[in-house]
């Protein structure tokens, strides 16, 4: 059984822990014995469907029959005015899903002009221009192989199914679609929140009205992390969005460009969009909840929101602070039917072995990584050169880890507290996220790469996006 001295006394540094972490470029040593070419086998794997985007291959290609080419240029109109199933801010969020998931098929590109939903109503909304150049503009806008409107809207819950239906340029052709299901958010909650979000977006075109570009920041959760900063991030998007979006800006060409800042980045940029959540207890000892929201031009404050209590009611999301490693086994995605994942002591004491038992009730590939408090983390499995982490487990199937996977045994050093993370999917992650994933993980002659705040936070988000996927955590204290 090979012991990891944290100060082995013919090197002088601490050697390499997989569960504590990786060591420091200034020190030495490598983890990970493996037997066969992992990358090589990777490289030869079929590329993995998406099956939230596979649903629609059959109403594309359709599409493309109609339009008499493949490379597909769609804009995404929306529902009718007129229906009562969605609300506006409902409809708006539901638009943009199907816009996502038409994004990631690959093979479409939006048009421009996504929005212009009526002529008349592009006409009421737009001053100094008549019905004839508010359609001159309005065609040459849109240049695209056709429209697609999404119709039948139906609301159960907090999910909403509809059809979208493509009509050609020339009219000549149509397609419709299978029923296609979205998520949606309910409750007066979205009400205040977006409430919010229109009046500082208002406010910022007052101040800023030659704007044509703004940097969106994460939303900062105060005293650790919550789901909720993610959740309002979304909804200052779609009011931008919005306006972006809207009648006035499409027909004057006063183009706004509303662009994401990756997590965990400098929050820098021309123009940027700035936002806070906070909670507090009233007399009572109720918890409340607050948000602020603001632009910054050049280190300059525009439109300051102030705090502003705002209700959560369905947002769907916790607003603890917690700190980072409590908050992601907290928003991890699991499901003890299919993965499990369990230490074999908690804590473990200084020279015990350390395991970790992983158990599957469904055939699925594995992907585990060890995570820190200070947010970065470091790729557990699969090892590269190692066809034991590569095998996909089995229904029923477990194993132990390291052992399990041919790997050296680790006994316990010095105290320490990590999270043991696992992500499990049929099949394999889609192409380019495994490539990523592969790429900072440790191989027979190599060390794993330590990976800073913004790659696991970007990680993170991915692959918690991704169809299918089922997430399960451990945490390992050493004592």
């Amino acid at each position: 059984m090979a012991v990891l001295d944290p100060n082995p006394p013919e090197a002088g540094l601490p050697s390499p822990d997989p569960l504590r972490g990786p060591p420091s470029p200034a020190e030495g040593g490598g983890f990970f014995a493996a037997a066969a070419a992992l990358l090589f086998t990777i490289l030869l794997s079929p590329a993995r469907a998406d099956p939230t985007t596979a649903t629609l291959a059959p109403f594309l290609d359709a599409v493309a029959a109609c339009a008499g080419r493949s490379d597909l240029t769609l804009a995404v109109v929306g529902v009718e005015p007129g229906q009562t199933a969605l609300s506006r801010e409902q409809a708006e969020e539901v638009r943009l899903a199907i816009e996502s998931r038409l994004q990631a098929s690959g093979r479409v590109r939006l048009a421009a002009a996504a929005d212009v939903v009526r002529i008349k109503a592009l006409r009421e909304g737009t001053t100094g221009l008549s019905g004839a150049e508010a359609e001159a503009q309005i065609r040459q806008a849109f240049t695209g192989d056709a429209s697609v409107f999404l119709v039948e809207p139906r609301r159960a819950g907090e999910t909403a199914a509809l059809r979208l239906q493509a009509i050609t340029r020339s009219a000549a052709c149509k397609a419709t679609s299978e029923p296609v299901i979205v998520p949606i958010r309910v409750g007066a909650g979205v009400s205040d929140v977006d409430a919010v979000m229109e009046g500082a977006v208002k406010a910022l075109g007052q101040a800023a009205p030659n704007a044509s570009a703004v940097e969106v920041c994460p939303f900062v959760a105060e005293g650790g992390h919550s789901s909720c900063a993610g959740v309002l991030t979304d909804r200052l998007l779609i009011a931008l969005d919005a306006e972006a979006r809207s009648a006035n800006r499409v027909l004057k060409g006063a183009r706004l460009d509303v662009r994401r800042r990756p997590p965990g980045t400098a929050c820098t940029g021309p123009l940027t969009a700035r936002g806070r959540f906070l909670t507090d207890r009233d007399r009572q000892g109720s918890l409340q909840s607050f948000m602020e929201v603001e632009f910054q031009r050049d280190g300059a404050v525009l439109a300051p929101t102030g705090r502003r209590r705002i209700g959560l009611d369905g947002l769907g999301c916790d607003p603890t602070p917690r700190p980072f490693l409590d908050h992601l086994a907290a928003t991890a995605r699991t499901d003890g039917g299919r993965l499990t994942v369990a230490p074999t002591a908690t804590p473990f004491s200084a020279g015990q072995r350390l395991e970790l038992r992983i158990e599957s009730r469904a055939r699925q590939n594995l992907y585990c990584w060890i995570v820190a408090p200070d947010e970065t983390a470091f790729v557990a499995l699969p090892v590269r050169d190692n066809p034991a982490s590569l095998d996909s487990l089995k229904p029923g199937e477990a194993r132990r880890y390291p052992r399990g996977y041919g790997l050296d045994e680790i006994v316990a050093g010095e105290p320490f507290e990590n999270l043991f993370s696992c992500f499990g999917i049929e099949g394999g992650l889609p192409p380019e996220l495994a490539a990523r994933w592969l790429a900072a993980a440790p191989g027979a002659n190599s060390e794993a790469k330590l990976l800073p705040p913004p790659d696991v936070l970007d990680l993170l988000e991915k692959i918690r996006a991704t169809p299918g996927v089922t997430e399960a955590t451990a945490r390992i204290v050493v004592r």
